[in-house]
């Protein structure tokens, strides 16, 4: 059951995101509209508050290339939430190479990637969940 609503949008600097949910309340103010493939990242400091936020290509090596570059300006940077979005089904059988490559590419760069979320016709799918990888939310999240 979700425990927040796009009501609770947590406030930059100052509040914890501590669900799916609420960073998914935040990247929606950066969606475009028209639907458009891209990627939106959520930058966060050790708290999981939020620090910077913008859009980028859709996932790719390089995205995450200039994901790192976009993120070495922002001080204290510690994790970051992606969330791609595309118009077409979020599922891709590339999508758990993409997340072990993200994984390593932004480890490398001193930053977590905590998640990564893609939406798309039919709903919200977390690649974490093919890898294994545990809910890395307080609150628990219920990413397919």
């Amino acid at each position: 059951m979700l425990s927040s609503s796009v009501i609770d949008v947590p406030r930059p600097l100052i509040d914890p995101i501590n669900s799916l949910v609420e960073a998914l309340s935040i990247v929606s103010l950066a969606l475009p509209r028209p639907r458009r493939n891209c990627s939106v990242v959520l930058a966060l400091d050790r708290q999981r508050r939020g620090l910077h936020l913008f859009r980028t290509y859709p996932m790719s090596a390089q995205t995450l290339h200039r994901i790192v570059h976009e993120c070495s300006h922002v001080p204290t940077v510690h994790s970051v939430v992606v969330v791609s979005h595309t118009t077409s089904t979020p599922m891709s059988l590339t999508d758990e190479d993409m997340w072990h490559c993200a994984q390593r590419v932004l480890a490398a760069a001193g930053i977590r990637l905590m998640d990564w979320a893609i939406v798309g016709a039919g709903g919200v799918y977390c690649p974490r969940t093919l890898c294994g990888t545990p809910d890395p939310w307080p609150y628990g999240s219920t990413c397919m």
